[in-house]
Formats: C-alpha cells, structure tokens, sequence
C-alpha cells in the first residue's frame, strides 16, 4: 500500500464513514457478500482468517452466515480496526489483530477472505508473498475467496473501465468531492492488476481449484483451495 493509500485510512472521517461507501462503488455488493459466506459456509468453518477486516462489513456477513465460528480479523489501521469493532459491537467472536496478514497466528484456519484489499499491494512481490502468507495459514484444501477491482493499467481500454467505475459511483449518490479525490487515487495510487494477472499469483502462490465467481464491472471475485 503506498504511503499515501495508509494514511487515508488512517484519518479517522474516512474510518467513521467507512461502511457506506462500498455499496456505492461495487456493483452488487450485497450479492458479492452473499457467494462469499455462502463459498466461505461450504466448508462449515470453526475458524476463519478476515484480511483487511477492519470497517467489518464482511465480517457481519460471515457472522450471521457461522454464528458458532470464530474470525480472526487483521488490518493494519487501527482507526478501522475501531470501526470495526464499533459497527460490529465488538463481538467475542472476532479476535482482532493490529497488522498485516504476517501478523496473524500460524494457525491452520478453516478458510480465509481477502475482500476489497488485495488491490492496495504492490505487485512487486508483496502481491505473491501475501497471498503465501495466507495459504500457509490454512489447512489442506481449505477454501478462500478474494474480490477487488481488477484492472489492467498498461490495457488501453484501463481508461474507459476507470470511467466506468467513476460513472457507477457517480450515479450512485456518492459525494462528488469525495468522487474526485477518488477518481485520482485509483487512477495513480491503487496497485490493481489485472484478472489474468489475479490468477496467475493465486496458482503461484499454492492455490488449487481457482474459480472466477463475481463480476460487477471490473470489481472481480475468486475462490481458490489451499
């Protein structure tokens, strides 16, 4: 994530105001949440690792999906690790970790979700090696499931998914300064690769089974086997 993508969330406006936000910028967000818990629930998980889990707009999916499971939820802002536990009212469920993924316990969990996070890593490595990180704290054949905005910046049609992008925001009551201060963040800052690239680092990283299972313009979903 580049310095300027971690203070965002470190501001304590944009935590606060966090949970509106992605209904409004991913096409079918509710559904894509829905086939998350519904893949993640296949597997009748005891204990499940949340990447990025802060804001806990996942995490409430996931609980009322396995209200008898245990998450472990890793962000490394603690403004959002507060928004979080605030939206969520702070249940015993969920053990909350300061950090990145290379934070979390090497336990072996059930399963394991990446939602909208993956495309803030540079893909210099750090992409692949956090994709490691995560199958190397699940169980053999453990599911996991991903989604981001996957966007080839050296495609030249990125320009025109960018637009559209912007264009679904926009019509979707999104503020237009906070619109526009977002339209130059995903354009300069935002580390997107795009889907052919996504799955090619999950193979590399150790996963089997690799299955697109969402689409909304170019926000895309997975779900892959450890």
């Amino acid at each position: 994530m580049t310095d300027k993508m971690a203070e965002l969330f470190k501001d304590p406006e944009h935590a606060r105001t966090y949970a509106e936000r992605p209904k409004k910028i991913v096409p079918g967000f509710d559904g894509l949440h829905r086939i998350m818990a519904q893949l993640i629930a296949e597997a009748s998980p005891a204990n499940t690792l949340v990447v990025g889990g802060g804001g806990g707009l996942e995490l409430k999916t996931l609980i009322d999906a396995l209200p008898e499971g245990r998450f472990c939820a890793v962000d490394p802002s603690a403004e959002m690790v507060a928004q979080g536990k605030a939206y969520l009212g702070d249940p015993a469920s969920v053990d909350w970790i300061e950090g990145y993924v290379f934070d979390a316990p090497e336990t072996r969990f059930d399963a394991a979700t990446c939602m909208l996070t993956l495309h803030f890593v540079p893909d210099d490595g750090a992409k692949l090696e956090t994709l490691k990180a995560i199958h190397s704290r699940l169980k053999p054949g453990a599911p996991f499931v991903m989604a981001h905005i996957s966007i080839d910046k050296n495609d030249p049609a990125s320009d025109r998914q960018f637009d559209r992008y912007i264009r679904f925001s926009s019509d979707s009551g999104l503020d237009p300064e906070i619109l526009e201060k977002a339209h130059q963040r995903v354009r300069t800052q935002l580390n997107c690769v795009g889907p052919a690239r996504d799955e090619q680092l999950l193979h590399e990283a150790g996963f089997s089974g690799i299955e697109a299972v969402f689409q909304g313009l170019s926000w895309r979903g997975w779900a892959a086997y450890a």
